[in-house]
């Protein structure tokens, strides 16, 4: 039988290697961890390849003029790689549901025209295109399309001589959190939009039309445009990327139905959990076809000379109607130039 002193000796051991053991075990874990961070630095796992789930996809619809005028703009390429940057070879494309016809649309839009002050008496322009009149304020009016629910509300400010001389115009910080709150409170501020890009801009009356300006001082109105959010580490990107699907355009009159002076709502929404991958054509193809004249030119340069600094892939969001959300290469260069090249592999366009 061991004694008092032999086991308190064996104790002392056992912890002892106990210890070791689990010093010896961090350690290992902690160098295999960096190892295997290593190897998967040099090699990376290879994606799985495209599904192409959703078969051969619409083609993209740019605005008009069509992309032929970029054929008449002679290109530079000057990126800090001093060539075409290499891009994703595959990437996400998603579903973008319709709203179907809804028995209940004018109903729910008389109620709206009524909460924003217009008579709620619709004035039938098209099958699904319904304008509000405002009886107490003409220049004031609504246009809605009950089927998208995207509309636009509209103070014919160039019909209103006494409108601008009234200077309470808001902040850039104020106007964002003045439009935001009306957004909130019409329940119109969608979840991918939360957390993304808000831009401001001053404008100046210039005969009946407002143009941005640079000086706050002197600016008759403020313009703000709410983008959508960042899509992994994608932007998404409008028509005209200056200016967001959805924005305002506010006065500095103490009058409320004059103080929005547009409101401008375009939303069509995104099936995040319903997607397909592509694969992509190559960003020195895409370079190319831009050279060749067919990208949409979405910022014009100041001259015809065009020198490119940075090439990336985006989403585009389109004003119209799309069946699904898709990538383009967008090409940014000097004098504010910016184009967009579809980027699916043409074998998978219709």
């Amino acid at each position: 039988m061991a004694s008092l002193t032999e086991t308190a000796y064996l104790t002392r051991r056992a912890i002892n290697w106990a210890i070791l053991t689990v010093i010896a075990y961090v350690i290992l874990r902690f160098l295999w961890g960096i190892f295997l961070s290593l190897w998967l630095t040099v090699f990376p796992p290879k994606p799985p390849p495209p599904n192409h789930a959703f078969g051969k996809l619409p083609t993209l619809a740019f605005p008009t003029p069509s992309a032929s005028p970029s054929g008449q703009l002679v290109f530079r390429l000057e990126t800090i790689e001093g060539s075409v940057p290499r891009a994703s070879e595959s990437a996400a494309v998603y579903f973008m549901p319709k709203s179907p016809p809804n028995f209940l649309g004018i109903p729910k839009t008389q109620e709206f025209a009524k909460r924003l002050g217009l008579d709620p008496t619709p004035i039938a322009e098209s099958k699904n295109i319904y304008r509000f009149q405002d009886p107490d304020t003409p220049l004031r009016r609504l246009r809605y399309d009950i089927v998208s629910n995207n509309f636009i509300l509209r103070y014919e400010f160039g019909l209103d001589t006494e409108l601008f001389p009234s200077q309470n115009l808001p902040l850039p910080d104020a106007a964002i959190a003045e439009a935001r709150s009306m957004l909130q409170t019409h329940d119109l501020y969608q979840e991918d939009y939360v957390g993304g890009e808000v831009n401001t801009a001053f404008l100046k009356l210039i005969g009946n039309q407002l143009v941005t300006t640079s000086a706050a001082s002197g600016a008759d109105a403020i313009r703000v445009d709410f983008f959508r959010k960042l899509i992994g580490q994608m932007r998404v990107l409008s028509p005209t990327p200056d200016q967001a699907p959805i924005s305002f355009i506010l006065s500095g009159s103490r009058d409320n139905k004059k103080r929005i002076l547009q409101l401008a709502y375009t939303y069509w929404p995104v099936d995040y959990k319903t997607f397909a991958t592509y694969s992509l054509r190559t960003s020195l193809a895409a370079w190319q076809d831009l050279q060749s004249g067919n990208g949409y030119i979405a910022r014009y340069p100041t001259g015809t000379t065009v020198v490119v600094r940075n090439i990336y892939l985006a989403y585009y969001d389109s004003l119209e109607a799309q069946t699904y959300l898709q990538p383009i290469f967008v090409f940014e260069g000097d004098g504010g130039f910016l184009g967009y090249v579809p980027a699916v592999n043409s074998d998978w366009i219709e």
